[in-house]
């Protein structure tokens, strides 16, 4: 999985709407939600996504601002597409007076996140995501496992030892892959 590291900014217009958009990393996120909120509050929607890690679990949130249902879900798709995980985005628009349908509002959104996708890659502020795994493995696996770390250079640390198996700690962008897990 890969973060972005730095607030990246996109604008484009669809038909008299104005569309903005704004990638960073999730620790950013509540900060600059209420930022934006507040520096475009005449603005018609503002909608989110994110997708990050908590206490070894992946959590992701849509929201969609009273717009019609789906029409952002772009928004967490292209960070799934991306795989980018402790990433936000957040899109402002400013109604510009034609209704632009369904197709209209989901490529809008779309675009105000490749926007922001492709500034990420040209400004390099990408940076890999590597969120230790805490698993227990039998004894009787972890040979195996340990062979799988080997080949993906995955660090295996002993944490815990019990009856039936040990508490491994897993380090490295391969280490879903090793454990057979998305």
């Amino acid at each position: 999985m890969h973060a972005v590291s730095a607030l990246l900014q996109s604008q484009h217009r669809v038909k008299g709407s104005l569309f903005l958009g704004f990638l960073m990393p999730s620790a950013d996120f509540e900060t600059t939600l209420a930022t934006i909120q507040q520096e475009h509050h005449k603005a018609r929607h503002i909608l989110y996504a994110y997708r990050r890690m908590q206490a070894g679990c992946l959590e992701e949130a849509l929201h969609e601002a009273k717009e019609p249902k789906n029409s952002a879900r772009a928004l967490l798709e292209i960070l799934r597409q991306q795989e980018l995980c402790q990433s936000a985005v957040v899109v402002v628009r400013y109604f510009g007076g034609v209704l632009l349908g369904m197709g209209g509002l989901m490529r809008a959104y779309a675009t105000s996140v490749q926007l922001c996708i492709q500034e990420m890659h040209a400004t390099n502020a990408l940076e890999v995501f590597e969120e230790p795994l805490l698993r227990f493995i039998p004894y009787i696996q972890l040979d195996s496992l340990r062979a799988r770390a080997k080949k993906y250079a995955v660090i295996l640390e002993k944490q815990a030892v019990e009856p039936h198996g040990v508490w491994v700690c897993l380090k490295g962008a391969q280490a879903h892959l090793i454990l057979g897990e998305k």
